[in-house]
């Protein structure tokens, strides 16, 4: 049986159709829907790329294997894509434009086979300009990042700083040549979207004798949010002018300013979202057409979601952006379809936590799959440092401690939903869960479940460094992306 984990990254369940979101982003996920399980109360590990990752790569919480750096190193041998090779002899492979998951941690060293971005603009740029470093997702059209670069590599040089007429004329004729390169179709630059990664998956499963494993990650619906035309359904131009040029800094958003503009970039959240969907129905419908949905275990979630504003539940001090900080619903609450060949299709209402895909995917490929490995007696968990002390430290602002980590949340059935306990610091509250779409408190919190829970947990040693040097352009990759760093 063949393996296929699709990550939408940053997709959160209340902005899918497919939990009732008026507008229909995720309409193939519905029609997907008919034929798998649903789980309408799956919730993420973490609210960060590489602590949700390494919980679905490995079936630990967060709080067991302590990765929460973007730059975090781990023992692969501990993941569900190491075990699948050197156990049962499959093929794995990582398809991702997540630079996180791809470059800045050691995570694709769990894969045989890793395709991440290439840029062909750069490849000739290099050739002409040697000193030239390649650049990375997702600056599409926007040079801004580039001509920085070659600025700092001017001032960087000491003959060319001392010669400025001809470190000037270098610079001018490298911002056109870049310029010249980006205008060019055949170029790539406005082609690196999710289509591209399922595209060369595919290529790379027509080429598979034996049974595989692979993780794509799609990050079209993460920040910047740039929808094509033909997803572009719902946002106006002064939403693309806020994002493009206007959208405000974290520093100001800390201090209470600019949220509005936030709240406007969900209309281009949400045809990024049905931007994504289009892709995985091409997915799908390739891998159909090949004769594979019969044989492959197919699983769609998300690593996290996005907050546009929202305000936190915990300490109404603190509204939600991004993925930056707290454990919001909207971050922690995310889609999840598993169709597997041998069961139907059901909607399963109680809550289960992605830590527990990787009994999935295990027993699956052992054949020795009976109950549902996602249903179990574990506690659904999510965990969340951000903001770290040491990052608030940089942010000069009033009551900064609130949105500083660890932040925690329990789920446990109850009744027609979920309830949801958590906490941070000397906060706790409980909510009430009835979907995606409606959720509110019903107590202050004072039952001290959270802290009983989290207790059990005890480093297990899978990190092996939480952090390593990376070098400037990844550094401002990370920072594009919109990760505090």
């Amino acid at each position: 049986m063949n393996v296929l984990l699709v990550v939408l990254d940053s997709v959160r369940a209340k902005n899918t159709s497919l939990h009732g979101y008026s507008r229909e982003t995720t309409p193939f996920l519905e029609e997907f829907a008919e034929n798998a399980k649903v789980y309408k109360q799956a919730r993420s590990p973490g609210i960060h790329s590489i602590a949700s990752h390494v919980s679905m790569f490995t079936g630990r919480h967060v709080e067991e294997h302590r990765a929460i750096q973007h730059t975090a190193q781990i023992k692969t041998d501990s993941t569900v894509w190491a075990k699948l090779n050197e156990n049962r002899g499959y093929a794995t492979g990582l398809f991702t434009n997540n630079r996180i998951i791809s470059s800045a941690s050691n995570l694709d060293e769990c894969f045989e086979t890793v395709y991440s971005p290439k840029y062909p603009a750069y490849k000739s740029l290099k050739e002409r300009y040697p000193w030239f470093e390649e650049a990375y997702y997702p600056g599409k059209g926007d040079i801004t990042g580039l001509q920085g670069h070659l600025r700092r590599y001017i001032q960087s040089d000491k003959k060319l700083k001392s010669s400025l007429n001809i470190g000037q004329k270098l610079y001018h004729n490298g911002v056109s040549a870049v310029d010249r390169r980006l205008g060019d179709p055949k170029s790539g630059w406005k082609s690196i979207h999710g289509g591209e990664f399922v595209a060369a998956f595919l290529d790379w499963e027509g080429q598979q004798r034996s049974p595989w494993a692979a993780c794509i990650n799609i990050m079209d619906a993460h920040s910047p949010y740039e929808p094509d035309n033909d997803h572009d359904r719902w946002a106006s131009s002064e939403d693309w002018q806020i994002q493009n040029k206007n959208k405000p800094s974290r520093r100001e958003n800390l201090a209470g300013e600019g949220w509005g503009r936030v709240e406007k970039l969900e209309n281009l959240y949400d045809g990024a979202i049905h931007q994504a969907d289009t892709i995985v129905s091409e997915l799908i419908k390739n891998l159909s057409e090949r004769g594979r949905i019969d044989d492959t275990l197919i699983i769609i979630t998300s690593d996290h979601g996005e907050g546009f504003g929202e305000y936190s539940q915990i300490d109404p001090r603190v509204r939600i952006r991004g993925h930056s900080w707290g454990i919001h619903e909207v971050l922690t609450h995310v889609p999840l379809l598993v169709r597997h060949p041998s069961q139907g299709s059901s909607v399963i209402d109680q809550p289960v936590s992605l830590t527990d895909l990787p009994d999935l995917i295990l027993e699956t490929a052992q054949d020795t799959l009976s109950s549902d490995p996602l249903i179990t007696d574990r506690p659904v968990v999510t965990s969340a440092y951000r903001l770290l002390k040491e990052d608030a430290t940089k942010y000069n602002i009033k009551n900064i401690d609130a949105f500083c980590g660890p932040w925690r949340a329990v789920y446990k059935r109850h009744d027609d939903g979920v309830r949801k306990y958590a906490q941070t610091t000397n906060r706790e509250v409980v909510l009430h869960i009835s979907s995606a779409l409606d959720f509110k408190q019903i107590d202050n919190g004072s039952t001290n479940l959270v802290t009983e829970i989290f207790e059990r947990f005890s480093d297990e040693n899978i990190q092996t460094r939480k952090t390593q040097e990376i070098d400037e352009d990844l550094e401002e990759h990370l920072q594009n992306l919109g990760y505090i760093r």
